[in-house]
Protein backbone atom coordinates (compact mmCIF):
# COMPACT_ATOMS: atom_id res chain seq x y z
CA UNK A 1 0.00 0.00 0.00
CA UNK A 2 2.65 2.46 0.47
CA UNK A 3 4.80 1.61 -2.18
CA UNK A 4 1.27 2.65 -3.92
CA UNK A 5 0.94 5.95 -2.51
CA UNK A 6 4.62 6.27 -3.04
CA UNK A 7 4.26 5.66 -6.65
CA UNK A 8 0.93 8.12 -7.52
CA UNK A 9 2.79 10.80 -5.24
CA UNK A 10 5.48 11.09 -7.90
CA UNK A 11 3.71 10.43 -10.91
CA UNK A 12 1.43 13.21 -9.70
CA UNK A 13 4.14 16.17 -10.15
CA UNK A 14 5.45 14.82 -13.21
CA UNK A 15 1.85 14.93 -14.48
CA UNK A 16 1.67 18.45 -13.66
CA UNK A 17 4.47 19.46 -15.02
CA UNK A 18 3.31 18.12 -18.46
CA UNK A 19 0.53 19.73 -18.27
CA UNK A 20 1.70 22.91 -17.60
CA UNK A 21 4.35 22.52 -19.96
CA UNK A 22 1.39 21.52 -22.92
CA UNK A 23 -0.11 24.85 -21.51
CA UNK A 24 2.67 26.59 -22.19
CA UNK A 25 3.19 24.56 -25.65
CA UNK A 26 -0.16 25.66 -26.48
CA UNK A 27 0.02 29.87 -25.80
CA UNK A 28 3.21 29.85 -27.53
CA UNK A 29 1.97 28.63 -30.29
CA UNK A 30 -1.36 30.80 -30.38
CA UNK A 31 0.85 34.08 -30.48
CA UNK A 32 3.76 32.42 -32.94
CA UNK A 33 1.43 30.89 -35.58
CA UNK A 34 -0.42 34.19 -36.49
CA UNK A 35 2.87 36.37 -36.34
CA UNK A 36 4.45 34.08 -38.58
CA UNK A 37 1.28 33.78 -40.62
CA UNK A 38 1.17 37.37 -41.05
CA UNK A 39 4.86 37.64 -41.94
CA UNK A 40 4.85 35.10 -44.56
CA UNK A 41 1.42 37.35 -46.12
CA UNK A 42 3.13 40.27 -45.81
CA UNK A 43 6.61 39.31 -48.08
CA UNK A 44 9.10 41.97 -49.41
CA UNK A 45 11.10 43.76 -46.98
CA UNK A 46 8.88 43.11 -43.70
CA UNK A 47 9.79 39.26 -44.57
CA UNK A 48 13.27 39.49 -45.27
CA UNK A 49 13.73 41.51 -42.38
CA UNK A 50 11.87 38.93 -40.37
CA UNK A 51 13.92 36.27 -41.41
CA UNK A 52 16.89 38.04 -40.42
CA UNK A 53 15.58 38.48 -37.01
CA UNK A 54 15.03 34.86 -36.73
CA UNK A 55 18.42 33.78 -38.05
CA UNK A 56 20.07 36.40 -35.84
CA UNK A 57 18.58 34.28 -32.77
CA UNK A 58 19.47 30.96 -34.61
CA UNK A 59 22.81 32.26 -34.79
CA UNK A 60 22.98 33.76 -31.28
CA UNK A 61 21.69 30.03 -29.74
CA UNK A 62 24.62 28.10 -31.50
CA UNK A 63 27.27 30.37 -30.29
CA UNK A 64 25.31 28.95 -26.73
CA UNK A 65 25.49 25.53 -27.98
CA UNK A 66 28.55 24.70 -29.57
CA UNK A 67 31.11 27.14 -27.28
CA UNK A 68 32.24 27.26 -24.11
CA UNK A 69 30.92 30.49 -21.92
CA UNK A 70 33.58 32.91 -21.86
CA UNK A 71 34.23 32.06 -25.74
CA UNK A 72 30.50 32.44 -26.96
CA UNK A 73 30.92 36.39 -27.75
CA UNK A 74 33.83 35.52 -30.26
CA UNK A 75 31.65 31.99 -31.75
CA UNK A 76 28.51 34.51 -32.27
CA UNK A 77 30.67 37.71 -34.00
CA UNK A 78 31.92 35.08 -36.24
CA UNK A 79 28.04 33.55 -37.25
CA UNK A 80 26.76 37.57 -37.09
CA UNK A 81 29.35 38.44 -39.55
CA UNK A 82 28.89 35.35 -42.27
CA UNK A 83 24.63 36.03 -42.01
CA UNK A 84 24.87 39.59 -42.23
CA UNK A 85 27.67 39.35 -45.14
CA UNK A 86 25.80 37.25 -47.04
CA UNK A 87 22.06 38.19 -46.08
CA UNK A 88 23.31 41.96 -47.95
CA UNK A 89 24.98 40.58 -50.76
CA UNK A 90 21.28 38.54 -51.25
CA UNK A 91 19.53 41.68 -51.07
CA UNK A 92 21.83 43.75 -52.85
CA UNK A 93 22.28 41.18 -56.13
CA UNK A 94 20.47 38.45 -55.99
CA UNK A 95 19.77 35.34 -53.14
CA UNK A 96 22.76 33.19 -55.42
CA UNK A 97 25.26 36.08 -54.88
CA UNK A 98 24.62 35.30 -51.21
CA UNK A 99 24.58 31.53 -50.86
CA UNK A 100 27.84 31.78 -52.89
CA UNK A 101 28.93 34.28 -50.06
CA UNK A 102 28.07 31.72 -47.91
CA UNK A 103 30.15 29.24 -49.05
CA UNK A 104 32.99 30.87 -48.74
CA UNK A 105 32.38 31.63 -45.40
CA UNK A 106 31.80 28.14 -44.07
CA UNK A 107 35.69 27.48 -44.83
CA UNK A 108 36.71 30.58 -43.75
CA UNK A 109 34.86 30.18 -40.68
CA UNK A 110 36.23 27.27 -40.29
CA UNK A 111 39.78 28.64 -40.07
CA UNK A 112 38.98 31.18 -37.70
CA UNK A 113 37.40 28.51 -35.49
CA UNK A 114 40.75 26.87 -35.66
CA UNK A 115 42.80 30.48 -35.59
CA UNK A 116 41.23 31.34 -32.23
CA UNK A 117 40.47 27.81 -31.18
CA UNK A 118 36.99 29.21 -29.79
CA UNK A 119 35.33 26.09 -30.55
CA UNK A 120 35.23 23.00 -32.46
CA UNK A 121 36.42 24.34 -36.06
CA UNK A 122 33.81 21.34 -38.22
CA UNK A 123 30.66 22.95 -35.37
CA UNK A 124 31.13 26.65 -36.63
CA UNK A 125 31.01 25.27 -39.91
CA UNK A 126 27.68 23.51 -39.40
CA UNK A 127 26.22 26.49 -37.71
CA UNK A 128 27.03 28.81 -40.72
CA UNK A 129 25.27 26.20 -43.27
CA UNK A 130 22.48 25.37 -40.67
CA UNK A 131 21.58 29.40 -40.49
CA UNK A 132 22.47 31.50 -43.32
CA UNK A 133 21.40 28.72 -45.99
CA UNK A 134 18.07 27.99 -44.91
CA UNK A 135 17.71 31.57 -43.98
CA UNK A 136 18.53 32.77 -47.85
CA UNK A 137 16.48 29.66 -49.14
CA UNK A 138 13.64 31.22 -47.55
CA UNK A 139 13.99 34.41 -48.73
CA UNK A 140 14.56 33.13 -52.16
CA UNK A 141 11.39 30.96 -52.23
CA UNK A 142 8.73 33.70 -51.03
CA UNK A 143 10.49 36.30 -53.90
CA UNK A 144 9.42 33.33 -56.70
CA UNK A 145 7.70 34.92 -59.15
CA UNK A 146 5.03 32.22 -59.40
CA UNK A 147 3.60 30.94 -56.42
CA UNK A 148 6.46 32.39 -54.01
CA UNK A 149 3.75 32.92 -51.26
CA UNK A 150 2.22 29.15 -51.66
CA UNK A 151 5.12 27.68 -51.94
CA UNK A 152 6.73 29.06 -49.11
CA UNK A 153 3.02 27.95 -47.01
CA UNK A 154 2.77 24.25 -48.79
CA UNK A 155 6.77 23.69 -47.51
CA UNK A 156 6.32 25.35 -43.76
CA UNK A 157 2.99 23.80 -43.10
CA UNK A 158 4.03 20.07 -44.58
CA UNK A 159 7.62 20.61 -42.17
CA UNK A 160 4.73 21.17 -39.28
CA UNK A 161 2.45 18.41 -40.58
CA UNK A 162 5.43 16.02 -39.99
CA UNK A 163 6.45 17.29 -36.52
CA UNK A 164 2.73 17.47 -35.22
CA UNK A 165 1.98 13.67 -37.07
CA UNK A 166 5.71 11.94 -35.44
CA UNK A 167 4.41 13.76 -32.00
CA UNK A 168 0.63 12.08 -31.93
CA UNK A 169 2.22 8.94 -33.87
CA UNK A 170 4.97 8.49 -31.45
CA UNK A 171 3.13 9.31 -28.33
CA UNK A 172 0.13 7.47 -29.23
CA UNK A 173 1.51 4.57 -31.03
CA UNK A 174 5.33 4.11 -29.27
CA UNK A 175 7.00 0.59 -30.47
CA UNK A 176 10.76 0.06 -31.89
CA UNK A 177 12.72 3.22 -31.42
CA UNK A 178 14.16 4.92 -34.67
CA UNK A 179 17.37 5.64 -33.48
CA UNK A 180 17.60 5.50 -29.61
CA UNK A 181 21.80 6.36 -29.32
CA UNK A 182 20.76 9.59 -31.10
CA UNK A 183 17.24 11.21 -29.83
CA UNK A 184 15.51 8.32 -27.30
CA UNK A 185 11.97 9.50 -27.97
CA UNK A 186 12.03 9.10 -31.66
CA UNK A 187 9.86 6.11 -32.76
CA UNK A 188 9.14 4.18 -36.33
CA UNK A 189 5.60 5.10 -35.57
CA UNK A 190 6.70 8.74 -35.36
CA UNK A 191 8.54 8.68 -38.63
CA UNK A 192 5.35 6.81 -40.23
CA UNK A 193 3.25 9.67 -38.92
CA UNK A 194 5.32 12.82 -40.00
CA UNK A 195 5.35 11.11 -43.36
CA UNK A 196 1.28 10.42 -43.13
CA UNK A 197 0.80 14.40 -41.55
CA UNK A 198 3.30 15.57 -44.51
CA UNK A 199 0.71 13.51 -47.38
CA UNK A 200 -1.93 15.33 -45.64
CA UNK A 201 -0.83 18.83 -46.22
CA UNK A 202 -0.29 17.51 -50.02
CA UNK A 203 -4.12 16.05 -50.44
CA UNK A 204 -5.21 19.51 -48.85
CA UNK A 205 -2.84 21.98 -51.33
CA UNK A 206 -3.40 19.37 -54.31
CA UNK A 207 -7.57 20.09 -54.38
CA UNK A 208 -7.23 23.62 -53.12
CA UNK A 209 -4.21 24.76 -55.95
CA UNK A 210 -5.23 24.40 -59.27
CA UNK A 211 -1.56 23.48 -60.85
CA UNK A 212 -0.80 21.32 -57.86
CA UNK A 213 -0.60 17.71 -58.85
CA UNK A 214 -0.82 14.55 -56.68
CA UNK A 215 1.18 12.61 -58.55
CA UNK A 216 4.32 14.62 -58.23
CA UNK A 217 3.18 15.83 -54.34
CA UNK A 218 2.86 13.11 -52.48
CA UNK A 219 6.53 11.68 -53.15
CA UNK A 220 7.37 15.06 -52.61
CA UNK A 221 5.57 15.50 -49.29
CA UNK A 222 7.33 11.80 -48.50
CA UNK A 223 10.31 13.37 -49.11
CA UNK A 224 9.84 16.22 -46.89
CA UNK A 225 8.99 14.51 -44.21
CA UNK A 226 11.92 12.47 -44.21
CA UNK A 227 14.49 15.03 -44.66
CA UNK A 228 12.35 17.06 -42.14
CA UNK A 229 12.79 14.59 -39.52
CA UNK A 230 16.68 13.70 -40.49
CA UNK A 231 16.73 17.78 -39.73
CA UNK A 232 15.31 16.55 -36.20
CA UNK A 233 17.79 14.24 -35.66
CA UNK A 234 20.46 15.99 -36.85
CA UNK A 235 19.81 19.08 -33.47
CA UNK A 236 19.07 16.05 -31.40
CA UNK A 237 22.68 14.62 -32.33
CA UNK A 238 24.37 17.89 -31.70
CA UNK A 239 22.83 18.57 -28.83
CA UNK A 240 23.69 15.14 -26.96
CA UNK A 241 27.18 15.61 -28.46
CA UNK A 242 27.13 19.21 -26.62
CA UNK A 243 25.11 17.09 -23.37
CA UNK A 244 22.27 19.98 -23.67
CA UNK A 245 18.75 19.29 -23.61
CA UNK A 246 17.05 22.34 -25.32
CA UNK A 247 18.68 24.90 -27.49
CA UNK A 248 17.12 27.84 -25.55
CA UNK A 249 14.41 28.74 -23.45
CA UNK A 250 13.10 31.66 -25.56
CA UNK A 251 9.55 30.14 -26.30
CA UNK A 252 7.98 28.70 -23.42
CA UNK A 253 7.32 25.17 -23.48
CA UNK A 254 9.37 24.59 -27.21
CA UNK A 255 12.51 25.78 -25.73
CA UNK A 256 15.04 27.67 -28.21
CA UNK A 257 14.54 28.48 -32.17
CA UNK A 258 16.64 25.87 -33.07
CA UNK A 259 14.56 23.53 -31.44
CA UNK A 260 11.16 24.69 -33.42
CA UNK A 261 13.42 25.16 -36.65
CA UNK A 262 15.33 21.47 -37.09
CA UNK A 263 13.54 20.31 -39.92
CA UNK A 264 13.52 23.75 -41.51
CA UNK A 265 17.24 23.60 -41.86
CA UNK A 266 17.22 20.91 -43.62
CA UNK A 267 13.93 21.08 -46.19
CA UNK A 268 14.39 24.59 -46.78
CA UNK A 269 17.91 24.45 -48.74
CA UNK A 270 16.75 21.33 -50.27
CA UNK A 271 13.58 22.32 -51.54
CA UNK A 272 15.03 25.79 -52.84
CA UNK A 273 17.84 23.87 -54.98
CA UNK A 274 15.24 21.58 -56.24
CA UNK A 275 13.63 24.45 -57.34
CA UNK A 276 16.39 26.66 -58.79
CA UNK A 277 17.42 23.14 -60.84
CA UNK A 278 13.82 23.19 -62.28
CA UNK A 279 13.11 26.31 -62.91
CA UNK A 280 9.46 26.41 -61.40
CA UNK A 281 7.81 26.15 -57.67
CA UNK A 282 7.45 22.76 -56.41
CA UNK A 283 3.57 23.29 -56.63
CA UNK A 284 3.96 23.10 -60.22
CA UNK A 285 5.87 19.83 -61.05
Amino acid sequence: MTAGKDDGREAAPVSAARSGDLRKRVVSSLVLVPAAGLLIWAGGSAFDIGILFIAGVMAWEWGALISAPSDRHRTRLVLAIALLVSFVVALLFHVPAGVACALVAVPISVLLARQLRVVGPIWLGVAVIGTVFPALALVWMRSHIDFGLETVIYVIASVAATDIGAYVAGRTIGGPKLMPKVSPSKTWAGLAGGMAGSMLVAAVFTLLHADARGAALVPLAIGIALIAQAGDLLESAVKRHFKVKDSGSLIPGHGGILDRVDGMMTVLPVVALAMWVSGRSVLQW
